[in-house]
């Protein structure tokens, strides 16, 4: 298994648009305006975890999330993705582990997460901090979780 950073031109950025076109198409526009407006900064990043170059699952990390009011909070999980045949497996807590292992190389003490997957996140660390809504008026939570 294999964690990697994912560029524009990388056969790794196809495969994973490949899947999320088919598996999470409601994410798929996102990712291909991530890619389309890719710099040279810290974030946004992509990062997929492989088995024999193929993509199992990836994450994002982003300097803010679609969210109103978000407090001016950063760097936020985002994106969280786990192929449907290696769901159940547990490769999120690895993922979700990486990216705090990312964000706490980059000098960061918490990671923040914007979902409506009431339970799931606070299984691996994350408090919740407080409600939201995204730009299109859905209402979410705010999470924390501190790395140190």
């Amino acid at each position: 298994m294999q964690f990697k950073t994912i560029t524009k031109t990388s056969k790794l950025t196809t495969q994973l648009l490949d899947i999320l076109q088919t598996e999470w198409p409601e994410a798929y526009g996102w990712f291909i305006d991530v890619i389309d407006d890719w710099s040279l900064t810290d974030f946004p990043q992509i990062v997929v975890v492989t088995e024999n170059e193929e993509v199992i699952g990836s994450y994002s990390l982003v300097a803010k999330e679609l969210v109103k009011d978000n407090h001016n909070y950063t760097p936020w999980l985002g994106t969280l993705f786990v192929k449907e045949k290696y769901r159940g497996r547990h490769y999120s807590p690895l993922l979700i582990e990486n990216a705090c292992q990312c964000v706490q190389k980059m000098g960061y003490n918490h990671l923040y997460l914007a979902t409506n997957h009431i339970g799931l996140y606070e299984k691996f660390g994350f408090e919740e901090i407080g409600l939201g809504l995204y730009l299109w008026g859905e209402p979410t939570k705010f999470y924390r979780k501190s790395i140190y």
